[in-house]
């Protein structure tokens, strides 16, 4: 997928590369030119020119172990005037397709889904002008700290910017987080225990008369513990917030006179006059009321906030002081913040975590838990300028043999010739089947038989380990690897446990056209899972319109009725490129 979106897109075909990547653009620059303007139109369309779609969908929040794409999120990369913005949507439930879908929307409070503004932050994860920035928001300049500029790991920090961030870190990962800012060039000050600033959620014993040190030491190292920024780019960083600031104020919304809708009266009631309607949702608040010229910004971490200055010097400066309880600030609070800043805190621009902690491509590679040769190319083209792009992965192939333990014996289930084999003869298989039909269940290979294509029929443990392989690699949408499996010999006849076959889940898969291979295997185009769906319904649902009119051509039923979760036909639709589905609903 990586292969071919990039292929598009240095073609200058940026919707064929998101195409290919599952991105879905759910708006037309025609409507973008005649709502809000030409000048609007052309630059959404010069973001959309340098968006990497596979980058995008690399650097989307997963969930751990499975890693579908986290869902109900609402993920903004750029912004335009009246607080519109190209905003990413992954899918809003677990059980659809991976598919991304790309919107031009105002940014409403009352829009469905949480805001992630990481993307509008950290642009080198999905535009291809800004992917080098990695290396500096990992503080390096020639080469990744802890690694040469060709990817070979160093065992000693180095020398130069890079040797100060990989002693820093070092020091970070021993726990000595106050040494880790004082090696990183800090001066680091502690206002936690000054009078006039907040005490809560600090341990007592640091404000003894006796000024146990231990407990103060211990209090600090806690306060710090969490953010495990890169302290070099710091700087950098503060002038990303300066520039997304001005962002903002470019993107102020703008105020809209309520419309009159005629035949009502103020009350609601009718009447021959207008009534004044409802004013359209107000955009959710931006940071706009800050001051990017005092030099200062602020990380708000766990009841703490560090103040950063003096950055542009070669001797900047954290200021650490307790976090404000609920955001109450009271006179007292305000008075000793202006005097130590000038200012108060809610005036200071505040650094996102995703710029004010360590990115987790470094943090990934000195932990050993990804290798450089794993990264996405752009990646590891950025953080190692002078290596070599890695080959892309082989595909994965799945199992052809299965050890079941069946009768006392451990035997192999063979899954060749688009069949699932076993090494029985068809007396045992028919006695085993006869004591499912008086009531029992059937074991061992017979199971690891039926249960392939039956979802009632438990299969054996490693069956069903392979089961869930192959429709790993259908839910994340790679259908090249699942026409190589069919290719190896397996058995296309599979059943999910909601008891779809893979006609179901053809909207999951791209890359592949695999509706021809299936049917010439001789799946049913009318086949019913546990909720009486047929192919058809979740193709009208998610699906192409080259599948819904694939299905069609090949019989399916357009009056197939599904009983759960509610009755519905399969064609009954509201989408609007599928409206040649309108003359089978008459």
């Amino acid at each position: 997928m990586i292969e071919q979106a990039t292929a598009r897109r240095l073609e200058g075909d940026w919707r064929g590369a998101c195409a290919v990547a599952g991105v879905d653009v759910e708006f037309d620059l025609t409507a973008v030119k005649r709502d809000h303007g030409a000048r609007v139109a052309t630059d959404v369309e010069g973001e959309l020119r340098h968006l990497v779609p596979d980058l995008l969908r690399w650097h989307l929040p997963r969930r751990p172990g499975d890693g579908l794409l986290r869902t109900g999120l609402r993920l903004p990369l750029a912004l335009f005037p009246d607080a519109h913005a190209i905003v990413v949507r992954p899918p809003d439930r677990l059980d659809r397709p991976q598919r991304i879908a790309l919107r031009f929307e105002r940014l409403d409070s009352t829009a469905t889904g949480r805001r992630d503004d990481s993307l509008l932050y950290a642009r080198d994860r999905w535009d291809s002008r800004r992917t080098r920035q990695l290396l500096t928001r990992c503080g390096g300049t020639t080469r990744l700290p802890f690694f040469t500029a060709t990817g070979e790991r160093l065992d000693t920090p180095g020398d130069g910017p890079e040797g100060l961030v990989e002693r820093a870190v070092l020091l970070d990962e021993a726990g000595r987080h106050a040494q880790a800012w004082e090696a990183a060039g800090f001066t680091l000050e502690v206002l936690l225990f000054d009078e006039g600033w907040s005490r809560d959620r600090i341990d007592p014993a640091a404000f003894d008369p006796g000024r146990d040190d231990e407990a103060r030491r211990v209090v600090v190292e806690q306060s710090l513990a969490w953010l495990r920024p890169v302290h070099a780019a710091l700087a950098h960083a503060a002038g990303r917030v300066a520039e997304h600031v001005a962002d903002l104020r470019r993107a102020v919304p703008v105020e809209r006179r309520p419309v009159h809708v005629p035949g009502f009266n103020a009350e609601g009631g009718p009447t021959g006059r207008t009534r004044r309607a409802d004013p359209p949702p107000r955009p959710e608040p931006m940071p706009v009321d800050v001051d990017t010229r005092s030099g200062l910004v602020r990380i708000d971490v766990r009841g703490r906030c560090i103040v950063l200055d003096r950055l542009d010097t070669g001797h900047p400066r954290a200021r650490l002081v307790a976090g404000v309880p609920y955001g109450h600030v009271d006179d007292d609070r305000r008075r000793a913040e202006v005097a130590e800043f000038g200012l108060p805190l809610d005036r200071v621009p505040r650094l996102p975590h995703v710029l004010a902690r360590r990115p987790d491509e470094l943090t990934a590679l000195f932990h050993g838990v990804v290798r450089p040769d794993q990264l996405h190319p752009l990646v590891h083209e950025a953080l190692f300028p002078s290596g070599t792009t890695p080959a892309p992965p082989a595909p994965r192939t799945l199992r052809d043999t299965v050890r079941v333990y069946c009768n006392n014996a451990v035997h192999e289930v063979l899954l060749r010739d688009g069949a699932v084999r076993l090494d029985h003869p068809p007396a045992e298989v028919r006695r085993e089947r006869m004591i499912k039909a008086f009531g029992g269940q059937v074991q061992g290979c017979v199971a690891a038989h039926d249960g392939w294509r039956d979802p009632a029929v438990r299969m054996p443990g490693q069956m069903r380990g392979l089961r869930r392989e192959l429709l790993t690699l259908v839910l994340h949408g790679d259908g090249a690897a699942v026409a190589a499996a069919l290719d190896g010999g397996l058995d296309p006849h599979v059943r999910d446990e909601h008891g779809r076959t893979l006609l179901h889940l053809l909207p999951w898969m791209s890359g592949v056209d695999l509706l021809p291979r299936l049917l010439a295997a001789g799946l049913d185009v009318d086949a019913r899972d546990l909720n009486a769906e047929t192919p058809l319904h979740p193709a009208v649902d998610y699906g192409t319109p080259d599948l819904v009119r694939g299905l069609l051509a090949a019989g399916a039923d357009p009056q197939a009725r599904s009983e759960r979760p509610y009755s519905r036909v399969a064609v009954w639709t509201g989408r609007r490129d599928l409206e040649f589905l309108r003359q089978l609903n008459r």
